[in-house]
Parts: structure tokens; C-alpha cells; sequence
């Protein structure tokens, strides 16, 4: 059973919203403090590889194998690009969040911000880069490129993809020790408790809802999928998506459990950070 895909659009735009009032915040009070740039980096590290190998077999896996794989169906069907699209939108506006935190960051010195932004140029330069260099000029079918093309793809899959795991738990430990590391009185800060709710319940809904999303053959495993050797093809080539986005969603709740846990008796808890009320567009 497929999820349909009006389904899968509602969970798109629940994404899109979830990531609202972390940019609100942002946009308000042009200041970052409060928010760790490596959670934001090690997460826009996370959404990044997810959109690289949603478009290496959307766009560049379908164009030059034209056939299914346990991620896409082939031919690419409304479902394939709506998942396209999820990737895409995460990635864009955590990347939103990166630049914003950088340019509106008064507490950091240019040193850590132009570390950090090397580092994820670096990241640029072995996922997304590759796949859209290749969608623009490999047309060719032949070997070399074909064999390129699967390289490409299992060392994400294999070796690129559980480093990411552990970078999206890592993410949450820069948070905690910026939550727990900030003055008594200093509140929240530039992090949104509102955000961290609203992507704690859509971001569970969407790790629950990916194995029937992908094209994984589970009609034709039967009773067997319980088997180590099928959980583990599972991960590797669809179900690690859906275990980033419990990690990311399990991390927010316990990012909001510390926050309101660190900040109880210095102000106000109730989730909603100064500025969180205020219009997007105020002056």
C-alpha cells in the first residue's frame, strides 16, 4: 500500500509551516544568539544528503537506468516528485536558517562563521554538486558514465549516509550545550520553542509515513520482512530517510524538554519566545 498523494502534499505543507516560526524569530530580532550554528549546520548537512539522493534517482538514476530501484518507481510516478519536492523544501529553508544564522550572528567571531561555512561548502562539493553538474551534461548511456553514476550512488548510500545519522544526534548535542551553556536570565534566545514543537509532530509523521512511500518491493517479501538481511537492505537503501526524521523529531522534543527545563523560574515558558507574536512583515 502507497500512501496517496494528496497525503503526501498536507505533509509537505506541514513541513513548510513547522519551519515558520524558527524564521519568524529570526527575521524579528536579526540575532541568532541562542541558536548553535552546528546544530544548524549538522542538520542542513542531514537535508542536504536526503535532497542529493532523492534527485540522483529522481532526475539522474532515472534518465540514465530507466529502470525501478527500491527508492523510485520506474516509470517516475506523482508520488516520486512529491517526495522530490519534501526533500527540496527542507533543504531550502534549512539553508535559509544557515545563512540567516550566520549573517545575524552577534556573539560569534568571523573565524568560526567562515570555518563553518567552508565546511559545508566542502559538503556542497561531494553531494549536490555532483548530481546537478551530472544533470546538466551526462546525457551519454555509456559504461564509464553508468558506472560512474552507481559509484556515486553507493558511497553515499553506504558509507556518506551513517555518517549523516550520527550527525543529526551530534546536532542535538551542540543544541544542548548551547541551551545549558547560556546565561540563567538570557531566555531562549533565537530559538524557536513553537518551531521545536510544530517539527517534533510533523517531523514524526513524516518518519512514520516514508516506508510507504518509497518503492520498496514489501508485497513481494511477504512475512519475511522481519529478517535482519531485508531490515538492513531497508536502511541502506530507503529506510534510512525515515530514521533521520524520527532522530530530528525525537531531538526537538528533547531540545524543548531542556530549554523549558533550563529556563523554568527565569522567565517566560510557555513556548512562545519575545518576537514569535509579532508580524512577519512588521517593521
Amino acid at each position: 500500500m502507497e500512501l496517496p498523494n494528496w497525503l503526501r502534499i498536507v505533509l509537505l505543507l506541514l513541513s513548510f509551516v513547522s519551519f515558520l516560526p524558527q524564521l519568524q524569530l529570526l527575521y524579528v530580532h536579526k540575532d541568532s544568539a541562542g541558536l548553535s550554528l552546528f546544530y544548524v549546520l549538522f542538520n542542513l548537512i542531514v537535508a542536504t544528503e536526503l535532497f542529493t539522493l532523492s534527485f540522483l534517482f529522481v532526475v539522474n538514476y532515472a534518465r540514465e537506468f530507466d529502470k525501478p530501484n527500491m527508492f523510485v518507481h520506474a516509470p517516475l510516478n506523482a508520488g516520486d516528485r512529491i517526495n522530490l519536492a519534501q526533500f527540496t523544501l527542507v533543504w531550502v529553508l534549512w539553508l535559509v536558517i544557515f545563512i540567516a544564522s550566520l549573517a545575524w550572528r552577534s556573539n560569534a567571531d568571523h573565524g568560526r562563521r567562515r570555518t563553518i561555512s567552508i565546511l559545508y561548502l566542502l559538503f556542497l562539493l561531494i553531494s549536490v554538486g555532483p548530481v546537478f553538474v551530472d544533470a546538466i551534461t551526462g546525457h551519454s548511456r555509456d559504461q564509464y558514465h553508468s558506472w560512474g553514476l552507481g559509484m556515486f550512488g553507493d558511497v553515499h548510500l553506504l558509507l556518506v549516509v551513517p555518517v549523516v545519522n550520527i550527525l543529526g544526534i551530534v546536532a542535538v548535542v551542540a543544541q544542548v550545550r548551547a541551551i545549558t551553556g547560556a546565561a540563567p536570565d538570557s531566555g531562549f534566545g533565537a530559538l524557536s520553542l513553537a518551531c521545536l514543537v510544530t517539527q517534533g509532530l510533523v517531523f514524526s509523521l513524516l518518519a512514520l509515513s516514508w516506508p510507504w512511500r518509497l518503492a520498496f518491493p514489501w508485497d513481494e517479501i511477504g512475512s519475511d520482512w522481519l529478517h535482519w538481511a531485508v531490515l538492513k537492505a531497508w536502511f541502506q537503501v530507503a529506510g534510512f530517510v525515515a530514521v533521520d526524521y524520527a532522530v530530528f523529531a525525537l531531538g526537538q522534543f528533547v531540545l524543548l524538554w531542556m530549554a523549558v527545563r533550563r529556563n523554568r523560574g527565569h522567565g517566560d515558558i510557555s513556548g512562545v519566545s519575545a518576537g514569535e507574536t509579532e508580524p512577519l512583515l512588521g517593521s
